[in-house]
């Protein structure tokens, strides 16, 4: 069973397609398959590589000549 996410309770109404609290009116829809540690990236808040595509671009207050 599922955890709610507003309460300290499993979720009592769970089927193929969702489950449903009635006490905390909290709704939950399953869409694909289900998220694995793979899906999420290993640093959520790291920058992103430069890449050919992505020019650099001047810092603030210098002017291009």
């Amino acid at each position: 069973m599922t955890l709610c996410p507003k309460g300290d309770h499993e979720i009592p109404d769970e089927d193929d397609v969702g489950a449903r609290c009635d006490e905390h009116g909290v709704t939950l829809l399953w869409r694909g398959p289900p998220i694995t540690p793979e899906d999420f990236a290993p640093e959520p808040c790291a920058p992103r590589p430069a890449t050919p595509a992505d020019p650099v671009r001047p810092s603030l207050g210098t002017h291009p000549r």
